[in-house]
């Protein structure tokens, strides 16, 4: 039984459940909030209590400081994370997965001079997080577009930025299953280029590309969470202008997970669980994926290290 596999496949599904299903059992809505109150304490004086109030019995997460529960917040974000990320990498996939595989099994076998450095080569010596800041800074800024397009977006650009890089790697298994025997031997009795990729390439492919999506997926939520340090939020960000000398405020407009730890970041001194809650729980379902993408190498290796034996 391969633990490492299972344990990440129970992580990410119990999260993503929650995201999906938790609004039906969780303690408060998004809508609700907790109200500025008065207390007297035993010797008589008054108290008074405002938010952010800090986890407690019934706000087990703490509440923001306009008194929102933080935990509705990360179950109605987490709907945006999660689709955002997985639509990225399907997108990454697919597209640079086809490019890959046509490049690498209709390449030469000794590329010349002008082929050794291709477009998306160049394209990967670029940082992926400042392309994809340059285009969306202009645009996440207090956005006219609704949260649904300003994510679509985001979701597109950030598609785009990624599938150089997943068409080299599948060009380079590609080209080298191309040269098995049993590629060369379907050439040798007139099987079509079609035929080859259908029956042959794809089926030996199917392994590395699931542990490709799933790496990818890992990958983008680091992307996302790159971006939330420099204030571009999936979905987009409001901007609040406070009075001198208090910087201006950086909300985001989907409560996605890794917008809620860009915003909490100057909670880093008071109201760390504002900060803290938010990036555990963006830690723990990116070490879910990781943890699938090791077991899934595993269990592929164990399965091809066999042999017969005579």
């Amino acid at each position: 039984m391969n633990k490492i596999l299972t344990a990440g496949l129970i992580i990410t599904l119990l999260m993503m459940v929650a995201a999906f299903f938790g609004q039906f059992v969780a303690p408060h809505g998004l809508s609700e909030h907790v109200e500025v109150d008065y207390q007297i304490d035993e010797n008589g004086d008054s108290v008074l209590l405002a938010p952010p109030y800090p986890p407690s019995a019934s706000n087990p997460f703490g509440t923001d400081k306009y008194g929102y529960d933080l935990m509705a917040k990360l179950i109605a974000g987490g709907k945006y994370t999660i689709i955002a990320t997985i639509s990225v990498a399907v997108v990454r996939i697919v597209i640079g997965g086809a490019i890959g595989l046509l490049l690498g099994y209709l390449s030469k076998s000794k590329p010349s001079r002008a082929d050794r450095l291709p477009i998306w080569n160049a394209l990967n010596g670029i940082p992926t997080l400042i392309i994809v800041w340059m285009i969306m800074i202009g645009i996440s800024m207090n956005p006219e577009a609704s949260p649904f397009k300003l994510a679509l977006i985001l979701s597109v650009v950030a598609a785009l930025v990624g599938i150089p890089t997943v068409a080299s790697t599948v060009k380079e298994k590609t080209i080298v299953l191309r040269d098995k025997q049993f590629v060369l031997s379907s050439k040798s009795i007139g099987a079509s280029h079609w035929t080859i990729i259908r029956r042959h390439l794809i089926p030996h492919l199917q392994e590395s590309f699931l542990i490709l999506f799933v790496q990818e997926i890992v990958l983008i939520l680091g992307l996302f969470g790159q971006l939330a340090i420099f204030n571009i939020f999936v979905g987009g960000t409001l901007v609040y202008n406070n009075p001198w000398p208090e910087p201006p405020e950086y909300v985001s407009r989907t409560n996605e997970w890794s917008g809620l730890i860009g915003q909490a970041l100057s909670n880093l001194v008071n109201h760390q669980w504002l900060l803290f809650i938010p990036l555990l729980v963006y830690t723990v379902f990116i070490l879910g994926f990781h943890m699938i993408s090791l077991g899934l190498e595993s269990m592929f290796k164990r399965r091809f290290s066999k042999f017969s034996h005579i």
